[in-house]
């Protein structure tokens, strides 16, 4: 190889780095110190939550008060009754969700009782309990809450109730003060509502829903549906009815009431829209305060307020 007089030339070789590739870098860089960050943030909370909950049990409590209902069970509490000459269950409930269900093949009323109360409430769980007695001819059920010196009852603290009957029992009454009431499989039904919702079907008979501050769906009733006032901002959803519906005031959200088998008869039909589908009878309603209202296959006669309001 032949070397030029004067030795090797040194030839610089420089880069140009790219401005937009150096910021594209850096937003790179950035957004995964950011996601590392928040990995490791997540990683020692639950690490140091978990911890709090082995070593300080009353802080799984406290844990559950805030991001749960807050709700501390205590023993449950059983009753099997002899059904005997009785032909009604009355049911007296103050806080807690009412479950009545009829079963095939069953020959007693079996009722089974959960407690539940706050932190702030706790002291009072052991004095919450049913009671179940043959009354005459009927079977009546009762809750008993500890209340304040003004009669109100104790906030923080109630007993939900699943009540077990033989399918097609003969007539069922219930009054709850507050709580989600759920009936099946019966033969009739009366029910006051306080405060709560109310799941009605395959009713053998009538039901008759003497108040309800709530939501209410009814489904697959062989007799008459007759309901008082409907208060609160609930929905009203009636399907299935063999017989009659009537509804005296509702106050609540809007209504659908399809597939019946008679006729249907409104006092009020409040703000909400109502819905009225597959009529066999007449339909009436007499008053409406500003909701609409839509008719579809009504096969008897049809009277409107002539706008809401009237």
């Amino acid at each position: 190889m032949l070397i030029p007089a004067g030795g090797l030339k040194v030839i610089p070789v420089i880069f140009y780095e790219d401005p937009e590739e150096q910021k594209g870098s850096l937003r790179l860089r950035i957004f995964r110190n950011l996601l590392l960050g928040w990995a490791m943030f997540i990683s020692v909370s639950g690490v140091v939550l978990i911890s709090l909950l082995i070593l300080f049990p009353p802080g799984e409590a406290i844990y559950k008060s805030i991001f749960d209902d807050g709700c501390d069970g205590g023993e449950k509490q059983a009753s099997e009754i002899a059904i005997g000459d009785a032909k009604l269950i009355r049911i007296a409930g103050d806080r807690g969700d009412i479950l009545v269900e009829g079963q095939n093949g069953r020959t007693s009323v079996t009722v089974l009782g959960q407690t539940c109360a706050t932190l702030t409430s706790h002291r009072h769980i052991d004095s919450i309990a049913f009671h179940a007695l043959h009354s005459g001819n009927a079977i009546v059920i009762s809750v008993d809450i500890p209340r304040r010196a003004n009669g109100e009852l104790e906030s923080g603290v109630r007993m939900d109730l699943q009540i077990f009957v033989p399918d097609g029992f003969p007539r069922v009454e219930i009054e709850n003060e507050d709580g989600p009431v759920s009936v099946s499989n019966v033969h009739s039904l009366q029910a006051n509502v306080g405060f709560g919702s109310l799941d009605v079907k395959d009713i053998g008979g009538s039901v008759n829903v003497t108040g309800l501050e709530g939501s209410m769906a009814l489904a697959d009733i062989e007799g008459n549906v007759a309901v008082g006032a409907i208060h609160g901002y609930g929905e009203v959803d009636l399907t299935s009815i063999r017989g009659n519906v009537s509804i005296g005031d509702n106050r609540s959200g809007p209504a659908r009431i399809s597939d019946i088998g008679g006729d249907v008869d409104i006092g009020n039909a409040g703000t909400g829209h109502l819905t009225v589908h597959r009529v066999a009878g007449d339909v009436a309603v007499n008053a409406n305060v500003r909701g609409q209202i839509l008719m579809h296959e009504i096969q008897g006669n049809v009277s409107l307020p002539r706008e809401p309001g009237a």
